[in-house]
């Protein structure tokens, strides 16, 4: 090889370097969620439970949550069952960087696809498609808080280099979604 191939090897092993080992997602804003999920809720987390699949390969955590409200999607889902990758199971975990983080008890907007296995729904963008909802004390209005990307994840494309979401309220989602057809 001459020089020139080294170089070009070179300085493309340098530009994939900080993607080596890293989750890599491409950046997603509200609107960007409302086209790719055909299920959008709100609702109350009940449970989140990890478990190893039958043949004890993988852990996964499943959470169920009752939806308060369906802002796409058909209105007769009942509890929502969540499931993806990672977890804890006694003295084991398995992290996926990434993944969306839940508590029993929180309000959240999660924007949502059927598994391929039908078992369940995945949050769509891993993180990005969960939003904490919660009252601000002064203004009574329904606030949205999404967790930042973990360590080892690499937002790529869409909007990474731009400043964080500009949608802060449960109202904005709504009204982007009716704009786009979605809230019955």
């Amino acid at each position: 090889m001459n020089r020139r191939t080294w170089l070009c090897i070179g300085v493309l092993a340098l530009l994939m370097a900080p993607l080596a080992g890293a989750t890599v997602l491409v950046a997603l804003q509200v609107e960007d969620l409302a086209v790719m999920s055909p299920v959008v809720i709100v609702g109350e987390v009940n449970a989140v439970k990890s478990g190893w699949n039958p043949e004890k390969t993988r852990i996964h955590t499943r959470v169920l949550i009752t939806p308060t409200e369906v802002l796409k999607g058909p209105n007769d889902l009942g509890t929502v069952k969540v499931k993806f990758l990672g977890g804890q199971v006694g003295d084991t975990v398995a992290r996926l960087p990434g993944a969306p983080r839940f508590e029993v008890g929180e309000k959240v907007l999660v924007f949502l696809e059927p598994r391929q296995d039908k078992d369940g729904y995945l949050p769509v963008g891993f993180y990005q498609g969960k939003y904490k909802v919660f009252t601000d004390p002064a203004t009574k209005r329904e606030m949205l808080l999404r967790d930042g990307p973990d360590l080892g994840v690499k937002l790529v494309g869409g909007v990474a280099d731009q400043p964080p979401e500009s949608v802060s309220t449960l109202d904005e989602v709504r009204n982007i979604l009716k704009r786009m057809g979605g809230v019955k």
